[in-house]
């Protein structure tokens, strides 16, 4: 049991690496290019992985570290990959498929804070700020899109590629404030939990910006070629 236990440990720690190292590429390189996809893949499944191995390490120890990551990590990992895949098929709501996703992850929420307050109560500050910071940060997520996926948001191309963008940037967000409460002691403790936050969100609003700005300005280039 135990030797399972570490073999997980190291796959889980090897595929948060990669999703950590690789997943920058993708924000960087050309939108739609071949190293974007690729990459972009690899993050993925990194991601994906990185969350079912944490799952699997908490059967071993009860942790609500790991399941807030997981849960957090894969619901927005697969989430945004699927904000594609809809652009795709031009839908202007969810699937079963995305419903599914949807109530597994909050019913996963539900027993990930039923069973911390269950084992810890409420006078464990740490855990606490933990729950609360991944747990809200899920349940606006998890509301956003019952209203989107029931059609009472009207989602056109450029609303699931803003999706998308919002989605997998909070995916590397959650992953890299992981990484730093694991590996860097802050004073106070919370800086590590709020920093990525705080440094990302502005960040992705300017990765939106600066898409769609292309976007227009490409648009405008063909048609003033077209009409020249």
């Amino acid at each position: 049991m135990e030797t399972a236990r570490n073999i997980t440990l190291v796959l889980h720690i090897i595929a948060g690496f990669t999703a950590l190292t690789v997943g920058v590429i993708p924000f960087v390189a050309k939108k739609g290019g071949k190293l974007h996809n690729t990459t972009g893949k690899v993050f993925y499944y990194a991601m994906i992985f990185v969350a079912f191995s944490a799952f699997g390490l908490a059967t071993y120890r009860f942790s609500p570290f790991l399941l807030m990551v997981g849960l957090l990590t894969l619901y927005a990992t697969m989430t945004g990959y699927r904000g594609l895949q809809l652009k795709r098929q031009r839908a202007t709501r969810g699937q079963r498929r995305d419903w599914i996703l949807l109530i597994s992850v909050g019913l996963g929420l539900i027993f990930t804070v039923w069973q911390t307050i269950s084992r810890f109560g409420t006078g464990n500050t740490g855990i606490l700020i933990l729950v609360s910071v991944f747990g809200s940060l899920l349940a606006v997520d998890l509301l956003s899109d019952i209203r989107l996926f029931s059609g009472r948001k009207t989602m056109t191309n450029k609303s699931w590629i803003r999706y998308h963008i919002s989605r997998i940037s909070g995916a590397y967000i959650a992953a890299c404030t992981a990484f730093l409460v694991n590996n860097v002691q802050t004073d106070p403790g919370f800086i590590a939990w709020l920093l990525p936050t705080i440094i990302g969100i502005p960040l992705i609003s300017v990765l939106r910006r600066r898409y769609f700005a292309s976007k227009r300005k490409l648009t405008s280039t063909r048609l003033e070629a077209y009409t020249s």
